[in-house]
């Protein structure tokens, strides 16, 4: 009985070794300041999506709490919290070294920001990120 057990958990080490052998995702983040008027101001999470053609106002489909709960942009490439800061289209988190892109759509007279979710899903699973959608206040 004791050899089996072994052998499984020399198995499941091999394994689970083998899983957190993939390197980490680090981005590109020391880019140059862009500005971009549109995104300047406070916006609100309302959905995360999969894709952001998956998002249908006034309809969430995330199914739990959001966990990003707004945003912040503020002028010259800030925001409200010290690890992040922008240029025209990006995000960027100093922490984690990702770069998410974003993008701004009016749909139904309001306006929505879809911003790449880069969690350790992305950065540990190489896994695609999916999108928070935010709404301007």
């Amino acid at each position: 009985m004791k050899t089996k057990l072994a052998v499984l958990v020399l198995a499941l080490l091999t394994l689970g070794g083998s899983v957190y052998a993939l390197e980490r995702i680090v981005d590109k983040i020391d880019l140059p300041f862009v500005n971009d008027t549109a995104v300047i101001g406070a916006w609100v999470s309302v959905d995360f999506v999969s894709e952001p053609s998956d998002f249908t106002p006034g309809m969430k489909s995330f199914g739990d709490d959001l966990y990003l709960k707004g945003l912040t942009f503020l002028p010259g490439g800030k925001t409200a919290k010290p690890w992040w800061t922008w240029t025209k289209g990006v995000l960027m988190h100093s922490g984690d070294r990702t770069a998410s892109a974003y993008l701004i759509k009016k749909i139904g007279g309001q306006t929505y920001l879809f911003l790449e979710w880069k969690s350790g899903d992305y950065t540990i699973r190489h896994m695609k990120p999916e999108y928070y959608v935010l709404k301007k206040k």
